[in-house]
């Protein structure tokens, strides 16, 4: 299948724009389809480090600076008819216009901003492959990041029942990044943006009366925090060592998360996880083993206290399972023969189709780990 992947032209596709989680996820997903055999024509800004792709440049990076002024580009909108996306949804359309072929397929992580060039071209499917927004294209397919989500959006479009080439795959991360250390440090880490929605003031809070250490990673407003250390926005290397080192992630989110890359990220370095008990902490924190889903400050601090009693090889085998490349890719090859079969029988189409999928995306029978501490 050959596939028109849109960035995001908040950023160019680089990871020197590592803090927007879109252009890490087009980045990733790029080299997802490379690697299960797909042909990838990227569309972008001015340049990009992903290997293997044809990259087309919609956006010079002076523009790019132009449309976005002094607003940081991790912090840009997605909005269908800003200036912005209107000039890259023209540019990428006319260009997909010019080199379409039957077969082909459109992908976005930027949902309705970037629904304009899946109008201009409505004889293409129109993927939306790792839903952790609600702002969803009306007419595309999709993966939604966790089953919590898919049922937010669900409810915030008025879909009342299931829609059949729809699908839920975690995201996924480079596991080689994410050291293991079998015996923490006495502190916990608090790792994300600095804003009242993400519970920045029940992560400072819970630790001061837990009496432990904190320390924070992140951008946003330093004002907020009001105990612990702060080190602001770190390489990811030191984030890493920062995570893995800690006796427990904190994410006290209050909003419902569709995700939350950290907490996957934390608990591939084997840390449990503490966070509030609904959106997709539900998926994945299972309690008392991975780590606590918390509806009190009291249930905070106890958590604090409980987490270093957690196994975290078991933790980090369980991440493995569920948000390794491998398995990302087992989901998407899948999700790619139901697209397939749009061009045939559809729904109806008689193809087995369970052989490799969904056996990471369940919680598994046991979460018994075949490895050592050598």
């Amino acid at each position: 299948m050959r596939i028109h992947l849109l960035s995001v032209p908040n950023t160019q596709p680089t990871a020197a724009f590592e803090l927007d989680g879109f252009c890490l996820r087009t980045r990733l997903f790029a080299a997802l389809l490379k690697a299960i055999g797909h042909d990838v024509i990227l569309y972008g800004v001015e340049q990009t480090d992903v290997l293997g792709v044809s990259f087309v440049s919609m956006l010079t990076e002076a523009q790019r600076k132009t449309f976005i002024g002094d607003t940081p580009y991790q912090s840009v909108p997605f909005e269908f008819g800003s200036p912005l996306f209107m000039h890259f949804n023209v540019a990428c359309a006319n260009h997909i216009r010019s080199t379409k072929q039957p077969g082909d397929v459109i992908a976005t992580i930027a949902g309705s901003a970037q629904a304009q060039i899946a109008d201009t071209h409505p004889e293409l499917p129109f993927l939306e492959y790792s839903v952790g927004y609600s702002g969803v294209a009306p007419l595309a397919h999709r993966v939604y990041q966790s089953q919590a989500w898919r049922h937010v959006v669900h409810g915030f479009t008025g879909v009342l029942g299931g829609r059949a080439c729809d699908a839920v795959i975690p995201p996924w991360f480079p596991i080689s990044e994410f050291p293991f250390v079998a015996r923490p440090d006495p502190y916990v880490v608090y790792c994300g943006r600095l804003v009242p929605s993400k519970g920045i003031a029940t992560a400072c809070e819970a630790a001061k009366l837990a009496g432990v250490d904190l320390v924070l990673i992140g951008h946003g407003d330093p004002a907020l925090v009001t105990y612990g250390e702060f080190k602001g926005a770190v390489s990811h290397a030191e984030r890493n060592h920062l995570l893995a080192h800690a006796t427990a992630c904190l994410m006290p989110t209050q909003y419902i998360e569709p995700f939350g890359n950290v907490a996957a990220e934390a608990m591939l370095c084997g840390t449990p996880l503490i966070s509030t008990d609904f959106g997709s902490f539900t998926e994945t924190v299972v309690q008392g083993v991975t780590g606590y889903r918390c509806s009190t400050l009291g249930e905070f601090v106890q958590a604090i206290h409980l987490a270093p009693e957690l196994d975290r090889f078991k933790i980090r085998q369980r991440a493995r399972n569920l948000y390794s490349e491998d398995a990302a890719q087992e989901s998407y090859r899948h999700w790619f023969r139901r697209i397939e079969a749009l061009r045939g029988d559809g729904w109806r189409d008689l193809a087995p189709g369970f052989e490799a999928y969904g056996t990471r995306a369940v919680e598994p029978a046991s979460l018994e780990v075949q490895e050592s501490y050598a």
